[in-house]
């Protein structure tokens, strides 16, 4: 149950190179997450003794073969959930983005405080974007002196970054040929030029976590107190060659291994508040007025960085600024966080299913009969480990994403929430309902079907025990039981097509939206991309003539295709969200057809 490469940065990469990565390295033990490794939740499991002649690493996957049927069994290979996580979140941000005038008020941002579902989606991206970090890059399975390992993936994050932040100024670019903008008017932040700057950040802290971080070590005892020397005798050319390993023990050491993954989120939070409660703007009554826009931190730093001609319609601040730009890292590294997570899960599930099939594997080989009920209950026991374990996650981060959620609003009381400013506690209950959301979506396409799997297990034992050991208790049923049975048939007969009914809709919605937010979520970066290019034509091209009297130019095409359809229409903010959603609608065809074909944008 492998994930998927990089994020609304990483949501471009191609699912075939996800598990070709993970299956050289999803076997490596989860030593360095934040949460330590329950790697023996399995051990429960009682199994037979192995030969340790047998071969336990011998697990093949087969290869997909393309097509709807395969898209749907994608889940058996990676996180489903954050896929559609990634998905939901393009698909609102394409429709948000798509407003016209009238905007429906819960997709549309706030001027400054405030938080709408509108002010999910960009948090939901840089939550993803290290979510998917602790899956594409791995521990080096053969650390050997000398070795460049992190030094290539540090490059290769690098270059990725640099890929993405490019991709942000094409788009700024051709911002300026909408606007008919000068040169010098050219805007450097952006959307993708914050993810990837943040993705850069966070990917080089968790390759030094990798390297310098926590590794599997005995419970802290005395010993770790004091250095110690441990002697290596190697035998060349007839020579002994005694070399000294100095151990590095003691409480620092350990403290520091220990604590390296937090360093980061710390020292930006810290920042970030000095630097917001030591600022007072000229012209402002006092320091850190966050509540008005023009005396706050962010303005103040936006305009020292890149002055009023390189922010977002030249206002007095960039709402993917400077200064907001410490506190998105917090996004990623929430993700980052719940990354090493998922990856403690796909060790543990790999762990759990190596082992029934080795087990099953040996005791074919040693010619014990086994019956049909012992081979089902093997099974069932398989199952119900497997579902205990993604069951324990989704708690997890269910109930610290409700966490987080909670802390966020709590602590606005004093800072308030802010988008443009991306506030602390903007980002702390951003990163809380993505997580949420993340939990939600985990639980009902990827813990579910396990669920179901192991409901129906346990109804064919049922049914197994009741057809081949209790059938000598089987009575005819009396007579009067003929018309009872005939009384309710009427009754059972509507009820059976009303399971059929609801069986067949609860199927075909949880198809459909695989399906979409599926498609959407494997190729987010180009269609966000694509819909920003849209747009941005859509007004250079005339929709109707220049009006007689003024002389002005008419509306462009995408204001005249919303005037003559559900603008004529006087329905307030629901015209503008019908509009949305039908512009997103053409981008959920071209996602769907782009994942049919296997066609993925990759950086």
């Amino acid at each position: 149950m492998e994930q998927q490469q990089q994020p609304g940065t990483n949501a471009h990469h191609s699912h075939r190179d996800e598990n070709a990565s993970s299956s050289s390295h999803s076997d490596d033990p989860q030593v360095l997450s934040p949460i330590s490794t329950n790697s023996a939740v399995h051990k429960e499991v009682a199994l037979t003794p192995l030969p340790e002649t047998h071969d336990a690493t011998a697990v093949t996957t087969p290869a997909p073969k393309g097509g709807l049927k395969s898209r749907l069994q994608l889940s058996a290979n990676r996180l489903l959930s954050l896929d559609l996580l990634r998905g939901l979140a393009i698909l609102v941000m394409i429709t948000c983005n798509a407003q016209m005038d009238g905007a429906f008020w819960i997709l549309s941002h706030p001027e400054w405080i405030g938080f709408t579902i509108a002010d999910t989606v960009f948090p939901s991206f840089l939550f993803i974007t290290g979510c998917t970090l602790p899956l594409s890059v791995r521990a080096d399975p053969n650390p050997t002196p000398g070795n460049k390992y992190y030094r290539n993936h540090a490059l290769r994050i690098l270059k990725r970054s640099i890929i993405i932040w490019g991709l942000g100024i094409i788009l700024n670019l051709y911002g300026l040929v909408q606007l008919h903008a000068p040169a010098d008017q050219f805007r450097w932040p952006g959307v993708l030029n914050r993810i990837g700057f943040c993705y850069l950040v966070v990917g080089w802290m968790h390759l030094l976590v990798l390297a310098y971080g926590r590794k599997d070590e005995r419970p802290l005892s005395v010993s770790y107190l004091f250095r110690s020397k441990n002697k290596k005798v190697d035998t060349m050319d007839e020579r002994r060659v005694v070399e000294e390993e100095v151990v590095e023990h003691g409480a620092w050491p350990w403290f520091v291994r220990v604590t390296l993954p937090y360093y980061l989120p710390v020292s930006c939070l810290i920042v970030w508040l000095i630097c917001t409660y030591s600022v007072q703007v000229e012209g402002c009554p006092r320091r850190a007025m966050i509540e008005v826009p023009k005396c706050s931190p962010q303005a103040y730093f936006d305009l020292k960085v890149f002055g009023t001609n390189h922010t977002y319609r030249h206002l007095e601040f960039d709402p993917e600024g400077s200064l907001s730009t410490l506190t998105s890292i917090l996004n990623v590294w929430f993700g980052w966080y719940i990354g090493c997570t998922v990856r403690t899960l796909n060790a543990q599930v790999k762990q759990i299913t190596t082992d029934f099939k080795v087990h099953r594997e040996a005791t074919s080989a040693s010619g014990a009969v086994i019956s049909e009920v012992q081979a089902l209950e093997d099974e069932i026991l398989e199952q119900e480990t497997l579902v205990r374990i993604h069951l324990e996650h989704c708690n997890t981060w269910f109930w610290y994403g409700l966490l987080w959620t909670f802390i966020g609003w709590l602590f606005s009381l004093g800072l308030p929430l802010s988008k443009p400013s991306w506030t602390a506690t903007f980002a702390v209950m951003s990163s809380g309902v993505s997580q949420t959301a993340l939990a939600v979506l985990f639980y009902k396409f990827d813990a579910q079907p396990k669920a179901s799997r192991l409901e129906k297990l346990h109804r064919d034992h049922q049914l197994y025990l009741s057809n081949n050991q209790l059938s000598h208790h089987h009575r005819p049923l009396p007579r009067d039981s003929e018309q009872t049975a005939s009384d309710r048939s009427n009754y059972s007969s509507a009820l059976a097509l009303y399971y059929k009914a609801d069986h067949f809709l609860r199927h075909w919605f949880r198809r459909s939206v695989i399906v979409v937010l599926g498609s959407m979520g494997r190729n987010a970066i180009l269609m966000y991309m694509c819909s920003e290019l849209v747009q941005g034509t859509c007004s250079l091209i005339p929709g109707g003539p220049k009006d007689p009297v003024t002389g002005e130019d008419g509306p462009d095409l995408c204001s005249a295709a919303y005037q003559n359809t559900w603008g004529a229409l006087d329905i307030g903010g629901w015209s503008s969200l019908f509009y949305s959603l039908g512009f997103a609608a053409l981008h959920v065809l071209l996602a769907i057809f782009l994942d049919h074909k296997k066609w993925y944008f990759k950086v």
